[in-house]
């Protein structure tokens, strides 16, 4: 078996794993690790002598200076939740209204009641955008002599099998909302979409009535999945803010107390050698903890911000990182 094709494959999974797919505390632990193994080799090679522990009260400071920020950062993310829930009762009316006016709408093509939670709701759009596919499909093939049935029928064809391959994920997929989002991050169908409207138009005269309501309905089912994709994104948005908060919480104030503690230690006498054994044992352990924070904290933005990069682009528009 071929070498390249097959470690660019292990990459890609490593790089989707550590920006998407990776759950974030477990992702965050092998940053920790990295920290603790770069400061213990540190210890174990003797690069650090620890001859004057002078140089450590302004590392531990620093850390317990950072951490402190990094707790006051999770209160302005805090007041960015609560300032975007606190709205009039008009604006939560006309939100979920607007809401409510989506779903039917969904309801209407798929004819049925779609669920309420993000993975039935979207396996039932992606069926009813998989069905209207493949009638354009069978149009387009019995009226094959007209022009344009070939390539309506190629789109069909892409179109459907698209869905089957999203709906697989889905099947496979667990029912939080990152799990879904992320079968719905590499395009937003504005190709398909353009391509439907250009062959519609080309051959608009040529195309009986049945065709084009048809292909109508498609890009109506397409723009839907692209509006599910992005309320989905917002409501992810607030889920995976609202945990790293929390989390950092969590850890922020027990990784203040170790740097603290551990820069109290560092107040023993230097010339005794009882000190800087400890100071050996202490170094890498603490030093990973006070910067496990800032760990975490990276593991969350890697995914939002690849998840923010990967849907910049709403329809009618897309970008290359969309189609890759």
């Amino acid at each position: 078996m071929p070498v390249g094709p097959m470690s660019g494959s292990w990459r890609r999974r490593i790089s989707e794993w550590l920006l998407l797919s990776g759950d974030r505390a477990l992702v965050a632990l092998v940053i920790t690790s990295l920290f603790f193994g770069f400061f213990s080799s540190l210890s174990i090679l003797n690069v650090v002598p620890l001859l004057d522990l002078q140089a450590l009260f302004y590392v531990y400071s620093g850390l317990i200076t950072g951490n402190f920020t990094l707790i006051t950062v999770v209160v302005s993310i805090n007041q960015l939740l609560l300032s975007r829930e606190l709205q009039t009762p008009g604006e939560l009316r006309t939100q979920i209204e607007n809401v409510i006016e989506y779903r039917r709408d969904v309801e209407g093509a798929a004819d049925e009641i779609v669920p309420v939670q993000p993975l039935g709701f979207l396996r039932l759009l992606v069926e009813a955008t998989r069905e209207q596919a493949q009638r354009l499909g069978e149009f387009s093939r019995n009226d094959a002599v007209q022009a344009g049935g070939d390539e309506l029928a190629s789109e069909a064809t892409r179109l459907t099998e698209q869905m089957d391959q999203i709906d697989t994920l889905l099947r496979e997929s667990e029912t939080g909302t990152i799990n879904v989002l992320l079968t719905l991050l590499r395009t937003n169908y504005a190709q398909e979409i353009n391509r439907l409207r250009m062959t519609k138009e080309r051959f608009e005269e040529d195309l009986s009535p049945p065709i084009h309501d048809s292909i109508d309905e498609v890009i109506d089912r397409l723009q839907e999945i692209d509006v599910a994709r992005q309320y989905f994104k917002a409501i992810y948005f607030q889920q995976e803010l609202a945990s790293l908060s929390r989390i950092l919480l969590y850890v922020g104030l027990p990784a203040v107390a170790i740097a603290t503690a551990t820069l109290l230690v560092l107040t023993l006498p230097a010339s005794e050698p009882e000190a800087i054994r400890h100071v050996d044992v202490l170094l890498p352990v603490s030093l990973a903890v006070g910067f496990l924070p800032l760990s975490i904290l990276c593991s969350y933005i890697l995914r939002t911000a690849t998840v923010t990069n990967l849907t910049a682009a709403t329809l009618p528009f897309t970008t290359p990182e969309q189609e890759q």
